[in-house]
């Protein structure tokens, strides 16, 4: 072939080349956008090859736009390579096709090449298997298509002897080397890139996870799920009686609480309550406590009465509040890793069973399957002086 032929060949087959990538683009965006729009348009989507499915969508911007460009590379110096290396006389159409079939092949296989090598990795052989498949995809997109570059390419100067441009020495001996190195170094380049976009990606999605969860709970416990199953915390706990007259009640004592306390892996809670009626009344008994979750149901938690690690149980006996006094209980528990958990979020507190209970947001380690102890109402000591 001579030098101002071949020169002439090298730029009708990067013309195809050109076609191709804008072919390969169009159909894999058009696609995308289709099924991304839903209804009958991603039913039409279907029916659309594309070679995108893989290593472009769902990566960072940046990678994607860098993978798409060393796919253009690909494409247009590999099918211009490929086009002039593999014409040969009237059969220029179909080498050329063909040209578009392996260019595509090779785009593909080197996405799947990277693929398993990782996944092998991660999940052994077979499971690296399963993340292949670009190969299949590209190539028969290719034959579906590739005869549209190949037309162009024949059309824009046959790949034959007419090109009249005077030969230009040893540049033009060493174009379609340059082309092809360019393509080589393009598709080794590419898996490292597809495979970084992902993980890329990934990265991008678990720092985004973990800062809305961080919002959503900075101890790390589970969102709230509005479509989570469960019972709401019921506003009063069974009744053990009718109260006896003169006793605390809901109507005439309030309740008030502190932020836990901690020591050594426990924690406690200091109830106080108040009578804030113009008559004493008397308390005899263990308030009723019940916790809940971060979805506003109740959380299955023991609550037993009795000593914990931060208080003693001086047992329950009746104690009368004069007008605005007080009497105090205690709620005791073994710290609990929230991670990943549903978890305590509210605290509901009634002056005893069947009382209506009072409820305060508050944030606290107590987990499902966790036991509470609670101590019974005792007079508050009030410090002389």
């Amino acid at each position: 072939m001579r030098h101002g032929v071949m020169r002439g060949a090298v730029r009708h087959g990067l013309i195809g080349g050109g076609v191709l990538a804008v072919l390969w683009f169009v159909s894999g965006w058009l696609a995308y956008l289709l099924s991304g729009a839903g209804g009958s348009l991603a039913t039409l989507a279907s029916l659309i090859p594309t070679p995108l499915g893989r290593g472009v969508f769902g990566s960072p911007v940046l990678w994607a736009v860098l993978v798409q460009l060393l796919m253009a590379a690909v494409l247009v110096a590999g099918f211009a390579a490929l086009a002039v290396r593999l014409s040969a006389g009237r059969l220029v159409f179909a080498t050329a096709w063909l040209a578009a079939i392996l260019t595509s092949f090779a785009v593909g296989a080197a996405l799947d090449l990277g693929n398993f090598i990782v996944g092998t990795a991660d999940f052994g052989i077979r499971g690296a298997i399963g993340t292949m498949g670009a190969t299949s995809e590209t190539t028969w997109w290719a034959v579906v298509v590739g005869w549209i570059p190949a037309l162009v390419t024949v059309r824009s100067g046959r790949m034959r002897d007419e090109d009249p441009s005077p030969a230009p020495g040893p540049t033009t001996r060493s174009s379609l080397t340059v082309v092809a190195l360019v393509a080589a170094v393009a598709l080794v380049l590419l898996p490292f890139a597809a495979q970084a976009g992902a993980d890329a990606m990934q990265q991008q999605l678990r720092e985004e996870q973990a800062a809305a969860q961080a919002e959503a709970d900075p101890s790390g416990a589970v969102a709230p799920d509005p479509s989570a199953s469960g019972d709401p915390v019921p506003t009063a706990g069974p009744s053990e009686g009718a109260s006896d007259d003169g006793a605390c009640t809901a109507a005439n004592t309030t309740i008030m609480t502190s932020p836990p306390d901690g020591a050594t892996g426990h924690r406690g809670q200091l109830l106080q309550l108040v009578n804030v009626a113009d008559e004493p009344c008397t308390v005899d008994g263990y308030p009723d406590v019940a916790y809940g979750d971060q979805n506003g149901h109740l959380l299955d938690v023991a609550v037993e009465h009795g000593r914990s690690f931060m208080a003693e149980d001086p047992g329950a006996s009746p104690i009368v509040l004069p007008p605005g006094g007080s009497a105090s209980a205690f709620i005791g528990w073994d710290a609990n890793s929230v991670q990943g958990q549903l978890a305590a979020r509210s605290i509901w507190v009634a002056v005893l069973p069947g009382e209506e209970r009072l409820s305060w947001d508050m944030p606290l380690d107590i987990i499902p399957g966790a036991t509470v102890y609670v101590t019974a109402w005792q007079a508050t000591v009030v410090p002389e002086g």
